[in-house]
């Protein structure tokens, strides 16, 4: 943490404190102590195990972006509280903000691991309390080639900016928005990145229209998906033995099948794993709907964007079947 209480109970930061003197916990009021050193931002930390309303162990990076951010906020003219702990929610964000139009938001920049049921449970918490919020994201959660379900549960969505994530790099001090974000079976995301250290300008690309549309495949993407999907006839495992099976069962041409239920374009990141898999199941058993694999989101409902994307489905594939 970067603050702590004096014996005379005033607040220090860590940045001017001094190891002669004692300091204690804002929350549970145990003694903490001071860390200072070359190789990593100056904090305090308790001497047993922690209260709660901290965690212990934070990284360089989680400290520093916390600084960081508080700058940049200060900078746009809010007021800025680092760790404040909202008794009533047993929390403490890592910034409580007023915004200059005195909305208070609760900002959370998010380095370390967090479970899908804990974030659903802070960011209940913030809603009840009336309070807005904002996720940032720390380096652990870039994205590569694939979307986890640990990265795609802070997706936000806009008409915008499409699904999004906002990342921050204490060491590069910046903002940095991955925006548009697409996936296609078998093949790597495609997003569109935009960067900046001024929260104004930030706020300004989000009420701005961005170019965002879903891409066709091109001729070498259609070849490396032909590519991966023959990888997995061969070696014919999982979701892809399932399939082989269900359309032995069927009667069906498997390569047929595949031609007709594999995506020409990109799509929302909506699904936990291949729209193949589903579509099959669709198209094999004539139209009922199947268990879904999307992902779990907290700050969008995914429900409208599946069931567009099924009804846009069935609608080709009875188009289709009732042109041969």
């Amino acid at each position: 943490m970067l603050y702590a209480l004096t014996k005379d109970s005033k607040m220090i930061t860590a940045q001017v404190a001094t190891k002669e003197q004692k300091y204690y916990c804002p929350s549970c009021h145990e003694p903490v102590i001071l860390r200072q050193g070359h190789y990593y931002m100056a904090h305090f930390a308790h001497l047993k195990q922690a209260c709660g309303a901290f965690s212990e162990g934070e990284t360089s990076e989680h400290l520093r972006g916390k600084q960081l951010l508080a700058t940049f906020f200060r900078a746009f003219g809010a007021q800025v509280k680092l760790e404040a702990y909202l008794s009533g929610l047993k929390q403490r964000p890592d910034l409580l903000i007023q915004l200059p139009d005195h909305q208070l938001l609760a900002l959370e920049y998010q380095c370390a691991p967090l479970s899908l049921r804990k974030l659903q449970k802070r960011s209940r918490g913030y809603q009840n309390a009336g309070l807005a919020e904002l996720w940032i994201l720390g380096n652990k959660y870039r994205l590569k080639h694939s979307l986890p379900q640990q990265v795609a549960q802070f997706m936000r969505w806009s008409k915008n900016c499409g699904f999004y994530l906002i990342y921050l790099d204490p060491s590069k001090a910046y903002f940095e928005v991955i925006y548009g974000i697409q996936k296609a079976d078998f093949l790597p995301l495609k997003y569109q990145c935009w960067r900046t250290n001024d929260v104004k300008k930030l706020k300004a690309f989000f009420a701005d229209p961005q170019k965002i549309q879903l891409k066709h495949l091109s001729t070498s993407e259609r070849n490396r998906q032909k590519q991966a999907l023959a990888k997995q006839i061969y070696y014919s495992t999982g979701a892809m033995r399932k399939l082989q099976q269900l359309t032995y069962q069927k009667r069906l041409k498997l390569t047929e099948v595949i031609a007709d239920c594999l995506a020409l374009s990109y799509g929302y990141p909506l699904y936990r794993t291949a729209t193949l898999w589903w579509r099959t199941e669709i198209y094999c058993a004539h139209f009922p709907r199947p268990k879904i694999p999307s992902y779990e989101l907290v700050f969008v409902n995914l429900k409208p964007f599946v069931e567009q994307d099924i009804d846009n489905f069935c609608k080709g594939l009875a188009f289709l079947k009732k042109s041969f």
